[in-house]
Protein backbone atom coordinates (compact mmCIF):
# COMPACT_ATOMS: atom_id res chain seq x y z
CA UNK A 1 0.00 0.00 0.00
CA UNK A 2 2.97 2.34 0.32
CA UNK A 3 4.54 1.88 -3.11
CA UNK A 4 2.05 3.99 -5.08
CA UNK A 5 2.76 7.43 -6.52
CA UNK A 6 0.71 10.46 -5.47
CA UNK A 7 -0.95 10.48 -8.91
CA UNK A 8 -2.07 6.86 -8.35
CA UNK A 9 -3.65 7.82 -5.03
CA UNK A 10 -5.44 10.69 -6.79
CA UNK A 11 -6.90 8.23 -9.29
CA UNK A 12 -7.88 5.84 -6.49
CA UNK A 13 -9.64 8.66 -4.67
CA UNK A 14 -11.44 9.85 -7.80
CA UNK A 15 -12.50 6.28 -8.64
CA UNK A 16 -13.86 5.89 -5.12
CA UNK A 17 -15.73 9.21 -5.00
CA UNK A 18 -17.07 9.94 -8.51
CA UNK A 19 -18.74 6.62 -9.36
CA UNK A 20 -20.16 6.35 -5.84
CA UNK A 21 -21.65 9.84 -5.69
CA UNK A 22 -22.70 9.98 -9.35
CA UNK A 23 -24.01 6.42 -9.33
CA UNK A 24 -26.07 6.91 -6.19
CA UNK A 25 -27.46 10.18 -7.53
CA UNK A 26 -28.51 8.56 -10.81
CA UNK A 27 -30.10 5.61 -8.97
CA UNK A 28 -32.07 7.96 -6.70
CA UNK A 29 -33.35 10.00 -9.64
CA UNK A 30 -34.35 6.84 -11.50
CA UNK A 31 -36.04 5.35 -8.44
CA UNK A 32 -38.34 8.37 -8.27
CA UNK A 33 -39.39 8.08 -11.89
CA UNK A 34 -39.35 4.41 -12.96
CA UNK A 35 -39.40 2.28 -9.81
CA UNK A 36 -37.09 0.00 -7.87
CA UNK A 37 -37.61 -3.21 -9.83
CA UNK A 38 -36.85 -1.61 -13.17
CA UNK A 39 -33.74 0.12 -11.79
CA UNK A 40 -32.59 -3.20 -10.28
CA UNK A 41 -33.01 -5.02 -13.58
CA UNK A 42 -31.03 -2.26 -15.31
CA UNK A 43 -28.21 -2.60 -12.78
CA UNK A 44 -27.89 -6.30 -13.66
CA UNK A 45 -26.59 -5.25 -17.09
CA UNK A 46 -23.62 -3.36 -15.64
CA UNK A 47 -21.17 -6.32 -15.65
CA UNK A 48 -22.16 -7.20 -19.22
CA UNK A 49 -21.49 -3.60 -20.29
CA UNK A 50 -18.14 -3.67 -18.45
CA UNK A 51 -17.13 -6.83 -20.31
CA UNK A 52 -18.13 -5.31 -23.66
CA UNK A 53 -16.25 -2.07 -22.95
CA UNK A 54 -13.14 -4.00 -21.84
CA UNK A 55 -13.29 -5.93 -25.11
CA UNK A 56 -13.73 -2.83 -27.26
CA UNK A 57 -11.48 -0.36 -25.44
CA UNK A 58 -8.85 -2.49 -23.73
CA UNK A 59 -8.52 -5.43 -26.09
CA UNK A 60 -9.62 -7.97 -23.47
CA UNK A 61 -10.91 -11.33 -24.59
CA UNK A 62 -14.38 -12.62 -23.84
CA UNK A 63 -14.58 -16.23 -22.70
CA UNK A 64 -17.36 -18.53 -23.84
CA UNK A 65 -18.70 -18.55 -20.26
CA UNK A 66 -18.83 -14.73 -20.20
CA UNK A 67 -20.48 -14.60 -23.60
CA UNK A 68 -23.18 -17.14 -22.75
CA UNK A 69 -23.80 -15.57 -19.33
CA UNK A 70 -23.97 -12.12 -20.88
CA UNK A 71 -26.44 -13.24 -23.51
CA UNK A 72 -28.64 -14.89 -20.87
CA UNK A 73 -28.50 -11.73 -18.77
CA UNK A 74 -29.35 -9.48 -21.72
CA UNK A 75 -32.16 -11.82 -22.79
CA UNK A 76 -33.63 -11.70 -19.30
CA UNK A 77 -33.38 -7.91 -19.19
CA UNK A 78 -34.92 -7.62 -22.65
CA UNK A 79 -37.79 -9.89 -21.62
CA UNK A 80 -38.47 -7.85 -18.48
CA UNK A 81 -38.40 -4.50 -20.31
CA UNK A 82 -40.55 -5.88 -23.14
CA UNK A 83 -43.16 -7.15 -20.67
CA UNK A 84 -43.10 -3.80 -18.87
CA UNK A 85 -43.73 -2.05 -22.19
CA UNK A 86 -46.64 -4.38 -22.96
CA UNK A 87 -48.08 -3.84 -19.49
CA UNK A 88 -47.74 -0.05 -19.84
CA UNK A 89 -49.38 -0.13 -23.29
CA UNK A 90 -52.26 -2.27 -22.04
CA UNK A 91 -52.81 0.02 -19.06
CA UNK A 92 -52.66 3.10 -21.28
CA UNK A 93 -55.20 1.60 -23.71
CA UNK A 94 -57.58 0.65 -20.88
CA UNK A 95 -57.55 4.20 -19.51
CA UNK A 96 -58.77 5.66 -22.78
Amino acid sequence: MTHYNASDWTYFLLLAIIPTIFGQYVFNVLLKSIGATTVSVGIIGEPVLAIMLAYLLLGETISAFQFVGGMITLLGMLTYFWLQTLRYSAHKNLSH
